[in-house]
Order: C-alpha cells, then structure tokens, then sequence
C-alpha cells in the first residue's frame, strides 16, 4: 500500500488536518500591552468535527488502497469535505462579531494554519490523478489478460 505516491499523498493532506488541532485559526497582538491573543481550532466545535470527519475520510480512502476507482471516489469526497471546511474558515473569520462589536477580521490576522484545508485540497488532487491512472492500467490489464487467455485457448483447439 504504502508503494504507491497517491497513498502518501493522501495520508500527507490528511496528518495537515489533524495537525491543526494544535494550531490557531487567527491571532492579534495588542501593541500597548503586548499580549498575544488567539483562536484555535479547538476553540469551535464545528471546527472540531470538520477535523474529525476529515480524519475519518482519510482513513477509509487509505484503507481502499486495493480498489484505485474507490480512492479515487473518497479522495473526491474528502476534497469537497475540505472546501467547505476552508469556505467554513473564512466566512466565519469575516462574519464573526467579537464582544466589542468590532468584526474579527479587523481586529485578528489569519494564520497559516487556516490554509491547511486549501494545502490538502492540492494534495488530494494529485493523488485522484495517479489513483486513476493506477485504476486505468489495472483495467487494461486485466482486460488484456481475458483476451490472451481466450486466444491461448482457442489455439489449443
């Protein structure tokens, strides 16, 4: 299984995702005190089960590293998971009003970890090609293997 670079690619794009478990969405430094204040990923809860569902999907298309077409259809799945977790991310980075009344966006920064989504979107991507390229030489493999083995079997009559 682990032979195959779309298998690598997959499980790359899902540990970016669990790895922002540790990690802010946004961050603000207040310039006269200095502290440092954040959102994290732990801090929301549909965060939370975006990360969860997006782990979950990862392992099952690894797990269906036999059947290429399969991967490829839960590598789709998992991309689209992971668009509207990073659309998620981004809306309510811009829409959510803070206790001062102020938007978030004009008070906190984004940080590199609200790109993550976007970054295994990427990865994912290329792993759908070479899965299906994968699943492409077995058909015509197995294809023309039915095929030789019907010729053999008629030469021998």
């Amino acid at each position: 299984m682990w032979k195959k670079p779309h298998n690598w690619l997959i499980a790359v794009a899902g540990l970016l995702i669990v790895v922002l478990l540790g990690l802010d969405v946004c961050h603000a430094i207040n310039p006269e005190t200095g502290v440092h204040y954040s959102v994290r990923f732990l801090d929301r809860l549909v965060y939370i089960l975006f990360i969860v569902l997006s782990f979950i999907i990862s392992d099952v298309t690894l797990l269906s590293a036999k059947k290429p077409f399969y991967q490829v259809f839960l590598a789709i799945t998992h991309a689209i998971v992971l668009l509207g977790f990073q659309i998620w991310i981004l809306v309510d980075f811009y829409t959510t009003k803070l206790q001062t009344g102020l938007r978030m966006s004009s008070v906190y920064t984004l940080s590199i970890g609200a790109i993550f989504p976007l970054v295994s979107i990427v990865l994912l991507v290329l792993a759908v090609r070479f899965a299906a390229d994968e699943g492409t030489a077995q058909r015509i493999a197995n294809a023309f293997a039915r095929s030789q083995g019907g010729q053999k079997k008629n030469q021998a009559e």
